[in-house]
């Protein structure tokens, strides 16, 4: 079977992508489903292609010269033509407004062929239909609000994913900044130091055209904006400083640059104010407000850790157990019912583990990926999590999230060995589960564990939307699971750990 035709029974898929390495990856997936694959090499031909008949699926790469994805969705809806589409980016807010769009699928470069082979037979089975996703003015404002978390927790993630306790913190601080100004789209940002001796902020990082030379200045505890916000820890929103009594203009004199607006943050760590992060001067004028408050003082929050990482913690192993408490927090608050949901699963993971005798290194991978084993529901919209009658569309996409959660960790070397039990933990033992359908022993112990402890948590909540069981009918739920979604030798021990904490 060639690039351009399709057997039978296979389906013929379109690829508007130049990356060859996601050509690669689509190329063998269609190939062992059967399916044919013609790569578009420019924007002429795929019109061609897309003239001459019409395919079966059309996957589009954002970025694919004179005919990016979203593009090129219009174009075939300007055709009248019946083509699904799956949007290909290596932005994760591209995935909402794809979704929002029509696109029928969202794939993430680099492209996974674990995902691909996964999510193609999907798609190609659900032909043509949309998702079913929130558009309302209300839900499209929490969705750019969700938008901003899932950027900045990923850039959290990438920066986790490269640190070393013993390495450059100014490096750390440096990109901490840059998000800041990307995400607020700020002209400057600064992040200064309390010296204690001198009873002054001291620049460490200052980004913009003149943050040179403010590496060399100092700023006295209670002059200027920053030095008040220092003295009494409030953050300070000043959208026009010459109306302000507190601005003495003495660092622009120095440095050349004209301070309009500032947003000043105090950085505070286990109750010490250590310094101020601020952003200076919105480049498209708006006004600072509230919302870019909120953002800054999320960023404050991840600069003070890294601050204080260099000066009190004394182990690599704990400044990521307090990252991880981060991460939690932000998974629990955007799911309604799921408040110290994570806690209690690792809790009974850990009495399950402590049953079976695992090894000290399993168990610290199986804490973490108890703790973490929803995080893909990080890149899922909360409307959707919290949302009681789900269509197959949407509960298709909602599982997901295994996969997606995978990907969010498997490069920070602390949480990798955690990867399977987040990966697989909604796997059943007969095969029924998600989301490659594994069974039995194949599913590893992690996922196993984290899946049972996981599934008597909901059972117990008072907080779902469904009835909370008893205890007597969760161990009869689960005893009656033996054997289809859970292992029957960890249902064993799951019932002697209950009998153990029940007497």
């Amino acid at each position: 079977m060639n690039n351009n035709e399709s057997s039978a029974s296979g389906k013929r898929i379109v690829l508007f992508d130049r990356d060859p390495d996601s050509v690669m990856v689509f190329k063998a997936v269609c190939e062992e489903l059967g399916h044919s694959l013609f790569a578009v090499a420019d924007r002429d031909s795929g019109i061609d292609v897309l003239s001459s008949s019409v395919p079966d699926l059309v996957v589009a790469d954002v970025g694919f010269p004179r005919l990016p994805g979203f593009v090129l969705m219009d174009e075939i809806s300007r055709r009248k033509l019946t083509i699904p589409v799956a949007i290909i980016s290596s932005h994760p807010e591209d995935m909402l407004k794809a979704l929002r769009g029509g696109a029928v699928d969202f794939f993430r470069k680099p492209v996974s062929r674990v995902e691909v082979a996964d999510r193609i037979p999907a798609i190609l089975d659900k032909k043509g239909k949309s998702p079913a996703l929130p558009v309302s003015d209300t839900e499209a404002k929490q969705t750019i609000r969700l938008e901003r978390e899932i950027k900045e927790l990923k850039d959290l993630l990438l920066i986790i994913s490269s640190l070393d306790v013993s390495g450059d913190s100014k490096r750390i601080l440096q990109r901490l900044s840059d998000l800041a100004a990307q995400s607020m789209n700020c002209e400057a940002v600064s992040i200064m130091l309390k010296n204690e001796r001198e009873n002054t902020l001291e620049f460490v990082v200052a980004t913009g055209e003149k943050g040179g030379r403010l590496e060399t200045m100092g700023v006295p505890i209670g002059e200027g904006i920053a030095g008040w916000v220092a003295l009494y820890g409030k953050p300070q929103i000043v959208n026009d400083t010459s109306k302000d009594s507190r601005f003495t203009g003495k660092i622009d004199e120095e440095s050349g640059f004209v301070t309009r607006q500032i947003l000043a943050v105090p950085m505070i760590l286990q109750g010490e104010i250590t310094g101020v992060l601020e952003v200076i001067n919105t480049k498209d004028k708006r006004e600072l407000g509230d919302d870019d408050l909120r953002i800054l003082n999320d960023i404050t929050d991840r600069a003070a850790l890294v601050i204080g990482m260099t000066k009190k913690i004394e182990s690599q192993e704990n400044f990521y157990i307090q990252i991880t408490n981060i991460l939690v927090k932000a998974i629990e608050k955007k799911e309604m019912y799921a408040e110290s949901r994570s806690w209690k699963v690792a809790e009974l993971c850990h009495k399950i583990g402590v049953e079976m005798g695992l090894s000290e290194n399993e168990m610290n991978d199986l804490y973490f990926g108890s703790l973490l084993h929803d995080i893909g529901k990080l890149e899922i919209p909360g409307i959707l999590l919290n949302k009681q009658n789900l269509s197959d569309r949407e509960k298709d996409f909602l599982r997901q999230h295994t996969v997606k959660g995978a990907k969010l960790i498997e490069q920070i070397i602390l949480w990798k060995a955690a990867v399977p039990g987040i990966l697989y933990h909604h796997e059943h033992w007969d095969g029924s589960g998600y989301p490659f359908g594994r069974a039995g022993e194949s599913i590893p112990l992690l996922a196993r564990i984290i899946n049972i402890a996981e599934s008597y948590t909901v059972m117990r909540s008072p907080n779902t939307y469904k009835r909370q069981l008893t205890l007597r009918e969760s161990i009869l739920e689960i005893m009656r699971g033996a054997g289809k979604q859970f292992d029957p030798e960890i249902v064993k021990v799951f019932i002697r750990v209950l009998e153990k904490n029940h007497r």
